[in-house]
Order: C-alpha cells, then structure tokens, then sequence
C-alpha cells in the first residue's frame, strides 16, 4: 500500500484547497482542532458518519480514521483520549467529517485505514461504531489535500 506524504498532504489541507467535490466536511472553513470542538454549530448531532483525525507538526501524522453512530457526542470523547491529547501540542489536532450511506460506511472506514495507516487505528475507543472486520474495502475520496 502507497504511503501518504504529509508534506503534500498539509500543503492544502488546512486552506481547503482542493478540487474534488467535497464528501469531508467542513467545505467553508478551514478543518477544526479537535479539542474544543463544538458539534452543535457543526451539524454533527445525532448524525452518524465518518471522520479522520490527524496532527500536524515536525511529523504530521494520521491518527485515526472511524465510525460513529453519533458524531456529535463521539468527537468531543475521542478527544479526551490519552493518545490523541498527547498530540495536542503538536501544532494542533484536526478533524474533518464525512456522511455516508449507512451500508457504505464500514468498507469506507477500512479503505481509509489501509491506505493512510493512523498510528491510533487499533487503539480501544468506545465511541466508534462496531464494524465488521470482513467488510470488503471501498474506495472513497481521501480527505483534501491528500496526495495518492
């Protein structure tokens, strides 16, 4: 599997600069820090989706990509993580959000965790939605700014 370089990857991420239609969200402004995100303003309430959660810094990196059944309560939980706020300090932690058909939604996780490899993938988080491990993969867009 290719490895995603970062350095590509971050040249337009924060600035939302990229020219697929959009699946990630937020689209109109630049992707939000994790801790301290406000879900309500988000449209993330009782909204089941999927998210990727990266850090920027000397060594960007994927954190995690998931599921949940409800976005809005499982960001603000994840952030609390220990693994995820031991990165706060590198320059911030991001997320950014994507709504998908339900029956899409595992494939769509997995296809994202084979091709950016998060370094917290397989760390417990009750706030995911449990997936099935032998759900075929599905391609999807990667979030803006990711280079293949």
């Amino acid at each position: 599997m290719k490895k995603m370089s970062f350095t590509k990857l971050m040249s337009g991420m924060l600035a939302g600069k990229d020219p697929t239609p959009p699946m990630w969200l937020p689209v109109d402004r630049p992707y939000p820090r994790l801790m301290g995100l406000h879900p309500e303003p988000c449209g993330l309430l009782g909204r089941e989706g999927l998210y990727a959660v990266w850090h920027l810094g000397v060594r960007p990196q994927w954190l995690r990509v998931g599921a949940a059944g409800n976005l809005g309560a499982a960001l603000p939980q994840l952030a609390q993580m220990s693994w995820v706020a031991a990165h706060k300090d590198n320059h911030g932690v991001f997320v950014a959000w994507a709504f998908a058909p339900e029956n899409q939604i595992a494939g769509l996780v997995r296809y994202l965790g084979e091709t950016l490899s998060p370094a917290y993938q397989r760390e417990p988080f009750a706030g995911d939605r449990a997936l099935d491990p032998t759900v075929l993969s599905i391609a999807c867009p990667l979030p803006p700014g990711t280079q293949s």
